[in-house]
């Protein structure tokens, strides 16, 4: 199975839903006030906290290991499909368990397709890409050439 994901845009993904689970989804489900949101919220955070500590690409301190990381995300995932059924709260109806189980479905969904080694399996050409990525913007909008060229008359 090709797996697409990199570990650049698995770290865009681990940053925008830890955001997304943090702030809006709660809402978004019709959780807002449950315990279940408290449980997204929490899972959000701590989904963001350690991809801070991740050696990869976008991580900050870059202290845990990308596929320790991704061995995190797969119980990460386990855990939150879990909770409502360990603490009881699947009792409370649908909108109690469904976005636990969702977004852990979610989350292993994305981590099949993530590349282990981090490197993604493209079709283009990665390192024209890569070396794309370290080039200077401020140097290529001040000193490179116009983006446009102007209309021939």
């Amino acid at each position: 199975m090709k797996r697409p994901i990199d570990a650049t845009l698995h770290g865009a993904t681990d940053y925008t839903v830890g955001s997304l689970l943090m702030t809006v989804f709660p809402r978004l489900a019709g959780l807002s006030g449950t315990q279940a949101a408290d449980q997204i919220r929490a899972a959000g955070a701590i989904h963001a906290g350690y991809s801070t500590l991740t050696d990869y690409p976008l991580g900050v301190v870059k202290a845990i290991p990308y596929k320790l990381h991704l061995t995190i995300d797969a119980l990460g995932a386990a855990a939150l499909a879990l909770t409502p059924f360990v603490t009881g709260q699947f009792k409370r109806g649908k909108r109690e368990w469904v976005p636990h189980v969702a977004l852990a479905a979610f989350e292993l969904a994305s981590l099949a397709m993530t590349d282990p080694t981090g490197m993604g399996d493209f079709h283009g050409d990665v390192e024209a890409v890569r070396r794309a990525n370290m080039e200077n913007p401020h140097e290529k909008i001040y000193n490179g050439a116009p983006a446009l060229a102007a209309a021939a008359r």
